[in-house]
């Protein structure tokens, strides 16, 4: 059933992480691009309220939405465990 809680804990197959990608090499390039990072990492976007759950988005847990904005912010690349 697509309940929240099936889709947070990944028991719902249907579901899916979100992956947002961004190119180092187009940092400083690109007009906006740590904007629009910032931007989409911000509460505002992703947050339990944000504007992407209101389109269907299931957030992580703010700890985890800590952390990856942070990453996102430093530019870490993505290791997938």
């Amino acid at each position: 059933e697509p309940s929240f809680d099936n889709i947070a804990s990944g028991r719902y197959p249907v579901s899916r992480p979100l992956y947002f990608y961004v190119k180092d090499a187009h940092v400083g390039v690109i007009p906006g691009m740590r904007e629009y990072i910032a931007e989409f990492t911000s509460d505002r976007a992703w947050g339990e309220d944000g504007y992407l759950a209101d389109k269907g988005l299931i957030p992580m847990p703010a700890e985890e939405r800590r952390q990856y904005g942070a990453d996102a912010a430093a530019l870490k690349p993505l290791v997938l465990e």
